[in-house]
């Protein structure tokens, strides 16, 4: 009997430590959780920023720069050479020259290739500005741009494109002169192979971004211009937009 009572009594004591326990630790957890709150370390009458994509991927695009931390690079777009078509005198010459640059190579880089759809946009705008009377010529170009077009609405025709990808590790004020030196180099050791490189724009920066997030999309982002960057646009940007 005595022992009884006794397991009684601890089991009613263990069930009220518990619950004192828990109590105390769901008070300690909210009130961490009002410090570390963002809402109350603002001070009031302070407007919100807007979040932006850069926000969400930790990294921001500026002077043609992709900036991580403290490490900025350089995208170039890599040209082709049909290898197979070469001679075998030429095939050896180029493979001399990629060796050359390779071993020349004493910094960050890395080769990144993807597959894309077509984009004949910018041939289709050089066709457009180039001003003819010819009537025949005029209906060349008619047929020509219509065939572009519809090259690049078909989703099925896709090509392989490459980059390199320069990186410099230092100060932002030496980013932009290190990679300029760098990509000048690398793109003139190629050149002497027949390889054409384009150090990407900003705008091309964002493209490419966008296409290896959003692989079946067929939109460019460049046009979208600041709401293209933006995680979200407010009613008072959309209003901004339609005034214009």
């Amino acid at each position: 009997m005595v022992l009884m009572i006794l397991f009684l009594v601890l089991t009613l004591v263990f069930i009220i430590g518990t619950a004192v326990y828990l109590n105390y630790k769901k008070k300690n957890i909210n009130s961490k959780i009002k410090q570390s709150s963002p809402i109350e370390d603002q001070p009031k009458g302070k407007k919100k920023t807007k979040k932006q994509l850069e926000d969400l991927l930790e990294f921001k695009i500026k002077d043609n720069m992709i900036c991580l931390g403290n490490r900025y690079s350089y995208v170039i777009k890599l040209g082709n050479i049909d290898y197979n078509m070469l001679s075998n005198q030429e095939q050896d010459s180029i493979e001399s020259i990629l060796i050359q640059t390779a071993l020349a190579i004493d910094y960050p880089v890395q080769f990144f290739s993807t597959t894309e759809f077509i984009d004949t946009s910018k041939i289709i705008t050089l066709i457009k500005q180039n001003k003819t009377k010819n009537p025949k010529i005029q209906d060349y170009k008619g047929y020509l741009i219509e065939y572009l077009e519809n090259l690049m609405e078909n989703r099925t025709i896709s090509v392989v494109k490459n980059y390199a990808i320069i990186s410099y590790d230092g100060l932002y004020e030496n980013a932009v002169q290190e990679l300029e030196r760098k990509s000048n180099s690398f793109k003139g050791n190629l050149l002497r192979a027949k390889i054409v490189c384009e150090t990407l724009s900003e705008d091309d920066l964002y493209n490419l971004i966008y296409r290896e997030l959003n692989k079946n999309a067929a939109l460019n982002i460049s046009p979208l211009k600041e709401g293209g960057k933006n995680l979200y646009v407010g009613k008072k940007q959309k209003r901004k937009e339609k005034g214009n």
